[in-house]
């Protein structure tokens, strides 16, 4: 039965993994490439390829990203610099165009009440601080909601005017957000408008 032994023993070397066997003979000395090294496994091969080509995928989308960033602040420098000069080439694209520009004049050709908030609230407020009288603190209980009351009144009736000359001009179809963008800027202080006045107050519309 020996015999019998060695032939099973010579048959399950002939059934080995084809695989282990070829990476044994890359592994052997007969096998090297002429580089002077052995030629590396199939599997590492492919790990290789995946990791050069996952850095170098990496580092382009970061080099790309950071352009990116770059290009935005930029962007917005400039858009910042235009809302200080009213430079209307950068402008950003709340304040953009001829039918914004045409609100902005209408808004500032006239006197707004919104233009005196910030006096009417200094004058409260100081009043409030300083006087101590019964009389004069129900007054300013009532004056307070009264002026932002008239102030938003007439913010409306400005905004809506810069509307309509916007559709006088331009058409219905490029009114959207004209009247509260005009609403917005008609309660600020002239001095305090972004992009600043191009209109003198009682001047006539661009």
């Amino acid at each position: 039965m020996p015999f019998g032994r060695s032939k099973s023993t010579a048959a399950e070397n002939t059934s080995a993994d084809p695989v282990d066997s070829e990476g044994a003979r890359s592994e052997s000395g007969g096998s090297e490439a002429g580089k002077g090294r052995p030629t590396p496994k199939r599997a590492d091969a492919r790990k290789a390829r995946r990791m050069a080509g996952t850095s170098g995928g990496a580092a382009g989308r970061g080099g790309s990203g950071a352009d990116a960033r770059a290009r935005a602040r930029a962007e917005r420098q400039r858009q910042r610099e235009a809302l200080l000069t009213g430079d209307e080439r950068n402008l950003p694209p709340r304040d953009a165009g001829p039918e914004k520009r045409l609100a902005r004049d209408v808004i500032d050709a006239k006197w707004t009440v919104g233009q005196i908030f910030i006096l009417v609230v200094f004058v409260e407020f100081v009043l409030a601080a300083f006087v101590d009288s019964r009389p004069v603190q129900e007054v300013l209980n009532l004056a307070g909601p009264i002026s932002l009351l008239v102030i938003g009144v007439d913010s409306y009736r400005h905004g809506r005017a810069a509307k309509n000359a916007v559709a006088a001009k331009f058409g219905a179809g490029r009114t959207q957000g004209v009247a509260t963008y005009a609403f917005v800027r008609a309660m600020l202080p002239r001095r305090f408008r972004r992009p600043p006045p191009k209109v003198a107050r009682g001047g006539t519309p661009l």
